[in-house]
C-alpha cells in the first residue's frame, strides 16, 4: 500500500442480506436483479449481497490512488462495480439512512472491487450472530469512465445460489 492509501475496518450491520454504499442521492430502480451474485445497483447506488441474512459482517476498506496490482486468491469470490460520486462513499445498512462510515474518495467515477470470504458458511450460521462469520474487502480507486461489473475471482457458490 502507497503513502497515498487508507484502510480502515468496520463492522457492518448487514439486513435482509445486504448492506448499501451510496455515492450520492437518488435512487431510480430500487430492486434491480443482480448479474454477478454479489451486486446490484446503479450509477450512484450499489447493494452488498451477503451471506449474512441479519447481523454484522466485517469490512476491510482500501482507498487506493490506483488499480491494485492482482486480485487476491485467499478470497472466495471479487467483483468490480464503478459509481459516479460528489467525493465520498456512504456505507449503512439497508433500512437505516444513519451511515456506518462516510469515506473521501475521489470525485467523479471510482472503481470498487469487493472480494468476500465465507458468504456460504454465514448463510448456514445461526440467525443474528454476534461476531461476524463472513469477511469483505473494499478496495476503491479512480477511474476515467464508467467501467462494466466484472467478476474477477470466483464465482463462490453463494453466488451460484443467488443466480
Amino acid at each position: 500500500m502507497t503513502d497515498s492509501s487508507r484502510e480502515v475496518v468496520l463492522t457492518v450491520p448487514v439486513r435482509d442480506g445486504q448492506y448499501h454504499l451510496r455515492s450520492a442521492p437518488g435512487v431510480d430502480n430500487m430492486w434491480p436483479g443482480t448479474q454477478d451474485g454479489i451486486f446490484v445497483g446503479e450509477d450512484n447506488w450499489v447493494a452488498v449481497l451477503c451471506g449474512t441474512d441479519w447481523g454484522p459482517v466485517e469490512l476491510t476498506v482500501r482507498v487506493l490512488p490506483e488499480p491494485p496490482d492482482s486480485v487476491d486468491a485467499r478470497w472466495d469470490m471479487a467483483a468490480e462495480w464503478t459509481l459516479d460520486g460528489l467525493g465520498h462513499l456512504q456505507i449503512h445498512d439497508t433500512y437505516n439512512t444513519a451511515t456506518v462510515a462516510d469515506l473521501d474518495v475521489p470525485e467523479g467515477w471510482i472503481r470498487l472491487r469487493l472480494s468476500a470470504r465465507d458468504r456460504s458458511l454465514a448463510a448456514q450460521a445461526p440467525e443474528q450472530p454476534e461476531r461476524p462469520t463472513e469477511h469483505h474487502q473494499l478496495e476503491i480507486w479512480p477511474v476515467s469512465e464508467r467501467l462494466d461489473p466484472a467478476v474477477v475471482l470466483g464465482p463462490d457458490d453463494h453466488a451460484r445460489t443467488l443466480l
